[in-house]
């Protein structure tokens, strides 16, 4: 029987027949447990390895985490240094597997070696295999696992393939029909999917890191009585030519047009894994250097990191965790949750909504409405929800009896009195929220926070409704619709929101399964403040141009890449919303006979008041909008033409409209001032950091991740000449629209010949801007 042991410099005088096990959280004490396959690790395990296959003392090895999880695969942060190689390099043969002896090995020398060592190695996989970690894995002569173990190959999701065999010793494995998905979507499975479809070769007994360790030893001892070691490299792909021509044909034509860079490259490496490993493994490291130094790959990563940034907890001085005052409640974990209670007031679609994500996430949850048939109407979509996610295996009958027992219903918010968290999420009338925040406040007790879901209003006003102890513990947590599915949500620092409550709302956001970022209070915060003008400008050039709703949904949608275009979001979001924010604010008239509102804009049209008003299109959820909506055709969503929405336009339409734009005028129109406003934003202080308005704009909007942002697209994509030069003709075509008058900061950004990126890099917004900084984030 053979015995583990770990090798070390004293490993020399080890007794024949030991297997040794090479453990990757040995190699930097106090590295993440994730295990980052960066250039000191790669390095011991290429040493590691090359110690035991020298060693005759030793017959096996086993690579394992020795940790929570195997490794998440590569380091990102080291991409940037390869890129500049990229651009002009093409590997060569000798390139694949070749490390030269002055240069931290590649993971492509690692896998290499694994595969080659003339000794056999099993992956011994807990928690999370991942990328890099999945391709040392395949690598290895045989994997075993616990059943909690997750595998996959996600490097789709950050704009490159699969480079160290993934795209080779995968299929070669288990067929293309199970890889692709793998490589195209990058999906993870789960330890017993892994094992069915031939990913793994065995699941240990228990969950357990000795348990997974012995079923590891016995493939060991069962490897080195075999006449040959089974390398993954070596397996001829299970698919004939022409069926795996079939399956790769058919997955090209079913890849989205636009932003699909990574996989048609993926597709192209796919091709290789027919051919003997060192081809393929060629083809492979081309497209993997290929998609690195392309646009769409940065911007992915981009978006990767900006989401790293934003979530990162701090405190405006110091950008560390506030640690001053006691520990709130709501600091707990996931598994302390279940006496943690929370409340959330209203229950229209998105207090629902809110109420079902905190359900979730384990909180007992309180629903509140004082309107008996809309408390009704909330619970009933909660209760169906669950048990639709019971019927789609998303849960089981026991969570559900589970869940169900936190859920209550309220009309009498004095039944909130031991709530440690409430979510206001009623009409967006400020004085109606602020009568409700009044009353919480003598409800609930001191250290309970209270927040507002408001897309738009004044959080300071409404933290005026409470004493002047709460008003650090206000703030707004705005949730995008529909809650329970959009992964954004904006943590609005009021002036009075301490630093401890930014702090733990970011830990809380994070902890239900959001993106949060941090925004201060505006008019419409970040993302909403940013979406006027882009609303605006589309519904006016329906009014002045011949351009039509549907020319300027497909520009946006089918030509420049968004989830959706202007007036099919408008739709699904309720074009209610849009026009009770006009009512606020003294825009839209109530009635046709009101007098005109003093302070609309100068360029308006009344065509989605009346729209509203007159007509009822609200848009899906009545069936009726900008488009018509038939609940027997595609589910209700499907946006169909509108006889009535063609004549009320006609009737707005200026007596000598402009021809229609085309695609390229009309993204200028109206995604060119929605840019200029996040400038606005910078300038203002209402958002930290460029990247923060990409975060807000990608998970809340439906902005295409290829294309990083819209302040990565104008720094990238556009160029900060180009669009102030834009701006300035369009403000000077329509001199009283504010939206096309040029930030200054853009301005400032072009003068000094760099990026906005770059500009907050430089650190030069410090002198112009710190110090509201301070005192609005």
């Amino acid at each position: 029987m053979t015995r583990s042991q770990v090798v070390s410099s004293s490993s020399q005088g080890l007794p024949t027949g030991t297997t040794v096990v090479i453990c990757l959280a040995d190699a930097a004490a106090g590295a993440s447990p994730l295990h980052p396959l960066n250039a000191t690790l790669r390095l011991y395990l290429l040493q590691q390895l090359r110690a035991a296959e020298d060693n005759p003392a030793v017959t096996s090895l086993i690579l394992t985490g020795g940790g929570p999880n195997f490794s998440a695969g590569a380091d990102l942060t080291e991409f940037a240094s390869l890129i500049p190689a990229a651009a002009t390099t093409v590997p060569t043969p000798s390139d694949v597997g070749h490390h030269h002896p002055h240069a931290a090995p590649s993971l492509i020398d690692v896998v290499t070696a694994i595969e080659a060592c003339r000794k056999p190695i099993v992956a011994a996989i807990d928690g999370v295999c991942l990328g890099g970690g999945c391709e040392l894995a395949l690598a290895c002569h045989a994997r075993v696992a616990t059943a909690r173990a997750r595998l996959g190959l996600p490097e789709v999701h950050v704009g490159v393939i699969p480079g160290a065999g993934g795209t080779q010793r995968l299929p070669k494995l288990v067929g293309l029909r199970q890889a692709l998905p793998m490589i195209l979507q990058g999906s993870t499975v789960s330890a017993a999917s892994a094992l069915r479809m031939g990913l793994l070769d065995a699941i240990a007994p228990e969950a357990t890191a000795d348990s997974l360790r012995t079923t590891a030893r016995q493939w060991a001892a069962y490897g080195e009585v075999l006449p040959t070691i089974r390398r993954t490299g070596d397996l001829q792909r299970p698919e004939s030519p022409a069926e795996a021509h079939a399956l790769l044909h058919v997955a090209e034509l079913s890849l989205p047009p636009l932003g699909s860079h990574g996989m048609r490259a993926a597709i192209q490496a796919l091709r290789a894994s027919g051919t003997p490993i060192q081809h393929g493994m060629r083809v492979e490291a081309t497209h993997f250097l290929e998609t690195l130094a392309g646009p769409q790959g940065r911007a992915r990563r981009h978006v990767f990191f900006a989401t790293r940034r934003a979530q990162k907890v701090w405190s405006p001085v110091s950008n560390a965790v506030p640690t001053a005052g006691p520990r709130h409640g709501l600091w707990s974990k996931a598994d302390a949750q279940s006496a943690v209670p929370v409340a959330v007031v209203g229950a229209g679609t998105m207090g629902s909504g809110i109420a079902l994500v905190l359900l979730q996430a384990g909180f007992h949850v309180t629903l509140v409405d004082v309107h008996a048939p809309a408390l009704a109407k909330g619970m009933e979509f909660l209760k169906r929800t669950l048990a639709s996610m019971v019927q789609r295996r998303q849960l089981k009958p026991t969570q559900l009896t589970a869940l169900e027992a936190k859920l209550r219903a309220t009309s009498n918010l004095q039944e909130l009195s031991q709530c440690l968290l409430v979510v206001e999420a009623v009409v967006e009338k400020l004085i109606v929220k602020q009568s409700i925040f009044a009353t919480l406040d003598k409800v609930t007790p001191p250290t309970a926070l209270l927040l507002s879901n408001t897309s738009t209003l004044d959080i300071d006003a409404m933290a005026s409704a409470v004493s002047s102890r709460r008003r650090g513990l206000f703030a707004g947590w705005h949730f995008f619709s529909p809650a329970h599915r959009m992964k954004l949500v904006e943590i609005v620092r009021g002036s009075a929101t301490s630093d401890d409550t930014t702090a733990l709302l970011q830990a809380l956001t994070k902890q239900i399964g959001k993106i949060g970022v941090v925004v201060g209070n505006c008019d419409g915060f970040c993302g909403n403040r940013m979406l006027k003008p882009y609303s605006a400008e589309t519904v006016l050039l329906l009014t002045e141009t011949q351009t039509t709703v549907a020319a300027q949904d497909y520009a946006i949608r089918g030509v420049y890449g968004m989830a959706l275009g202007p007036f099919e979001m408008a739709d699904l979001a309720g074009n209610d919303v849009g026009y009770n924010i006009r009512v606020e604010r003294q825009w839209a008239r109530r009635a046709r006979d009101d007098p005109l509102p003093p302070n609309r804009p100068a360029r308006y049209t009344e065509l989605p008041d009346v729209m509203i008003s007159d007509y009822g299109r609200l848009g899906q959820k009545v069936g009726k909008g900008w488009y018509d909506y038939d609940s027997n055709i595609g589910k209700g969503r499907k946006p169909l033409p509108s006889s009535e929405m063609d004549a009320l336009i006609r009737r707005y339409l200026a007596p000598k409209p402009s021809p229609a734009l085309v695609a390229a005028e009309i993204i200028e129109r109206v995604l060119y001032p929605l840019i200029n406003e996040g400038f606005k934003c910078l300038e203002e202080s209402i958002v930290r950091q460029p990247s923060d308005i990409d975060v807000v704009y990608v998970y809340g909007y439906g902005w295409p991740v290829w294309r990083g942002g819209p302040m990565y697209a104008a720094d990238h994509e556009i160029g900060l000449p180009r669009l102030l030069r834009t701006l300035r003709e369009l403000s000077k075509q329509f001199p009283t629209t504010e939206h096309y008058v040029p930030s200054a900061l853009l301005v400032e950004c072009v003068a000094r010949k760099v990026t906005v990126e770059e500009y907050y890099q430089k650190n030069y917004h410090t002198a112009s801007t710190g110090s509201a900084m301070l005192s609005k984030l």
